[in-house]
């Protein structure tokens, strides 16, 4: 089986080539960095720290790469996926203009092997699927061509994965030559939309299809607990002066705010939105291991990571911590620790409490007056707290 990868960050590196490398595919890895796709293809493999109860350095291969820099870089892309028998991009939410360029330029230069072919999308994205194939449209000469060639389907991806440099972290480099490092936790899961997949899809380990109502729990549960917990916990760590957010599990009142978040508000929400998916033991289960490896202090997560670029947060596009709030509020839950995590949003960008209103415009008008009103409310606690008053942020949850 063949695989082609674009982005060889993180995700690419640190989580999908391990489960397709391992379950014995060939891997191309389509990436801009000239350099790392130098690296990759002078030794035909690479190496990363997995994180578990120790860090354990991996080495996978063989694997080949290709310069989307590079002036070959479209006949060798349209080559490649002529052959694949499964596309996967993992290059980020801003990459997908480019991505989508690239994808019409080889469906209209080659017929695959597989028509159409299946593009999981591994993007940390509200619906990367959408966006992706709205971005391949918006680039074909013939707009028919696309569902005759391309699928694509939204995954969630759950393992965290960094990109860092030798200087950030003393661990081993992708390759002897190259100045990245990547440390991936051991998380071995991808869900799959399988109602989205064009037939059935090849096997590799971790792969989980899942039907429409199901995967849809599954993307729920990763966008709100996880994506939500993690962005409230680094908002509040950025407030409190922390680096590291295993701090703010050290820290009583954070840790006090996060877990409120991820077993009342958004694990309330959770198991009744979606009963027949998750279970209270479930639940329960699975915020004890996602708050151990959220805040673990082997894989040293930084706070500066959980809060790049803060107010998509609270955007229509990821809503992380407005789209968490939003969907604890529909299930008849009150999002109090949430809206602390907004306000902090507030506070970092330099906004009142008063333009909560305006930038949570996009959601629920049901819902909207009340998380405006826990936002305001919320402002005020955090600045207590930020000043030393004697009420904690745990206390705010009732």
């Amino acid at each position: 089986m063949q695989a082609v990868i674009f982005g060889a960050g993180g995700v690419g590196l640190g989580f999908l080539g391990e489960l397709l490398i391992k379950s014995g595919w060939e891997v191309t890895f389509a990436d801009t960095d000239s350099d790392l796709v130098a690296a990759l293809n002078a030794h035909h493999t690479y190496v990363f720290n997995k994180v578990g109860t120790r860090i354990e350095q991996i080495q996978l291969g063989p694997v080949r790469a290709i310069d989307l820099q590079s002036p070959d870089a479209q006949p060798n892309l349209a080559a490649a996926l002529a052959g694949a028998d499964l596309v996967f991009t993992a290059a980020g939410a801003r990459a997908f203009a480019p991505l989508g360029k690239s994808l019409a330029a080889a469906a209209e230069a080659t017929a695959f092997a597989r028509e159409p072919l299946n593009v999981l999308c591994c993007e940390n994205h509200r619906n990367a699927a959408v966006a992706l194939r709205e971005a391949t449209q918006a680039n074909l000469t013939e707009p028919g061509l696309l569902a005759e060639r391309l699928t694509f389907v939204n995954t969630v991806v759950a393992r965290m994965c960094q990109r860092l440099t030798p200087q950030e972290r003393d661990l081993a480099p992708v390759a002897p030559d190259l100045d990245t490092v990547i440390v991936a936790e051991s998380y071995d899961l991808l869900p799959v939309d399988a109602s989205a997949a064009a037939g059935a899809l090849p096997q590799f380990t971790g792969l989980r299809l899942l039907p429409r109502a199901e995967f849809q729990a599954w993307d729920h549960r990763k966008l709100f607990a996880h994506n939500g917990t993690h962005a409230l916990l680094g908002v509040l760590g950025k407030l409190a002066g922390h680096t590291l957010m295993y701090e703010c599990r050290q820290d009583l009142d954070i840790d006090a705010a996060g877990r409120w978040a991820m077993w009342e508000e958004v694990g309330g929400a959770l198991l009744s939105a979606y009963p027949r998916v998750f279970t209270p033991a479930d639940h329960d289960a699975f915020a004890t291991d996602l708050y151990r490896r959220l805040t673990s202090e082997l894989f040293a997560d930084t706070v500066d990571r959980a809060t790049h670029d803060t107010m998509r947060m609270i955007s229509a596009e990821d809503g992380r911590l407005s789209g968490a709030a939003e969907f604890v509020l529909q299930q008849g839950g009150q999002p109090r620790v949430l809206a602390l995590g907004i306000a902090g949003v507030l506070m970092l960008n330099g906004k009142s409490a008063d333009e909560a209103a305006g930038l949570l415009a996009h959601i629920d008008p049901v819902c909207h007056a009340d998380l405006t009103g826990l936002t305001a409310q919320a402002f005020e606690v955090i600045t207590k707290w930020q000043s030393g008053g004697s009420q904690g942020l745990g206390s705010f949850a009732g």
